[in-house]
């Protein structure tokens, strides 16, 4: 039931999104629901651009018309010839008319239902394509006209092309974290202090101990130096720090017969 009802509650959300869109003059007649790229043309919406060649000038609204007021309410990209100003725009494509794709950082917005070729491209009618880009560096939006696909049998189109940040991904916050290395050497040394302070004042104030006395295990630390050498000595060093005691049997000089007081025991012999 909650789930029913969590389904029902993203469908209404969805529809209202939908029908803003429409509200602002873009309509999506292939788009059943709200895409990404819509989200990512919302700040977009409303503005237009104006830019010339050297003999049309053309002018575009993004989900609006591309000029107010005018008997093409529809009309989302016009061309006005430069040389014949009395001659009426060519509707391009019309915002009642669109359709949208996008990437991770471009939107392709299309403008169908322009007017009708005349000798080229099947007689088909005109379309626009703008390929919104992304540039971090854009302060404001720049139109250029890349090409016209017109000599074609079919699909011709106006291509152009918007640089702007709108459409760029939004970067994940950067967070600096301490690495285990660090966290063990903070908590090292806050050990360190905290065992100099209190040692230091339970033997001033408590055994009223004078000048290096006050030193934690004063006795252990001056002691440190040499426990370090022996242990040194013992695990470190392969020879033995003693000579091995050798054995020293009765010399020849213990052996020799004393030759004032004669050989053997003839002196122990009765006379």
């Amino acid at each position: 039931m909650a789930y029913r009802l969590l389904q029902c509650v993203i469908f209404f959300c969805q529809t209202f999104l939908l029908l803003s869109y429409v509200s602002a003059d873009c309509t999506f007649p292939k788009v059943k629901e709200v895409t990404e790229g819509m989200r990512m043309i919302e700040r977009l919406k409303g503005k237009r651009y104006t830019m010339e060649d050297m003999f049309y000038k053309y002018a575009i609204g993004i989900c609006v018309p591309a000029q107010e007021g005018d008997k093409a309410a529809e009309a989302a990209v016009l061309q006005f010839d430069k040389h014949n100003t009395s001659k009426e725009p060519v509707i391009i494509g019309r915002v009642t008319a669109a359709d949208i794709m996008h990437g991770g950082d471009w939107v392709l917005l299309e403008y169908n239902k322009g007017k009708s070729y005349t000798t080229h491209c099947g007689s088909e009618e005109r379309r626009a394509r703008i390929m919104i880009t992304c540039d971090e560096n854009a302060v404001n939006e720049q139109l250029f006209i890349l090409s016209e696909e017109n000599n074609r049998t079919d699909t011709c189109f106006y291509l152009f092309e918007i640089s702007t940040d709108v459409v760029c991904p939004v970067k994940p916050l950067i967070t600096v974290g301490l690495s285990v290395g660090s966290v063990i050497l903070i908590v090292l040394f806050s050990v360190v202090v905290l065992y100099l302070i209190l040692g230091f004042s339970y033997n001033r104030f408590v055994l009223r101990a004078k000048g290096y006395e006050q030193i934690p295990n004063y006795s252990f630390w001056k002691d440190f130096g040499n426990l370090q050498a022996d242990g040194c000595n013992l695990i470190c060093r392969s020879k033995d720090s003693q000579q091995p005691r050798s054995y020293k049997g009765v010399g020849d000089d213990q052996l020799q017969v004393d030759e004032e007081r004669g050989s053997g025991d003839d002196h122990l012999l009765p006379m």
